[in-house]
């Protein structure tokens, strides 16, 4: 009876890894998606001490870099009209994740947080409706990531 478990275990992954290939997916991008759960909650604003305080802001800083990242590796997925749904579900899990990361921030923080938010909420629309704006939107999500990272920085000193 195990032995046949075994045996229809790996007919299963090899089926699931034949049609990951046909979807354009590489061995990169496994090992990518299996630890991208704990590469942007490591040190979000919950595990900081104070509200504002350095580690905080630091913290958020990481986020916004590491997001920015993400993003960017999917640049070309999007110009190529590829891959859609995933990098749909990994914006909106980018979003889920600054969210956790601005929950404990102030005004003016929150303020540019949800100018970040709407961007990436629109985005994910375009994405899901697989529009040819989506790369411009990518690209300006992705600038006013990299903007508010700056901000982040400043704010930190």
């Amino acid at each position: 009876m195990a032995r046949l478990a075994l045996l229809v275990a790996i007919l299963a992954l090899i089926l699931s890894w034949a049609a990951y290939r046909r979807s354009g997916g590489q061995l990169k991008d496994v090992w990518t998606d299996a630890t991208r759960g704990t590469d942007l909650h490591v040190g979000s604003a919950g595990d900081s001490g104070g509200e504002g305080g350095p580690a905080t802001v630091l913290d958020r800083q990481a986020d916004l870099l590491k997001a920015q990242a993400r993003l960017l590796q999917h640049r070309a997925e999007v110009a190529g009209d590829r891959n859609l749904d995933q990098v749909e579900r990994d914006v909106a899990e980018i979003r889920r994740s600054l969210e956790r990361s601005y929950q404990s921030s102030g005004g003016t923080a929150k303020g540019r947080w949800e100018g970040l938010d709407a961007d990436l909420d629109r985005l994910e629309a375009q994405l899901r409706e697989k529009s040819s704006k989506a790369l411009a939107s990518l690209d300006a999500a992705i600038s006013k990531i990299r903007d508010e990272a700056s901000e982040e920085k400043k704010d930190g000193r």
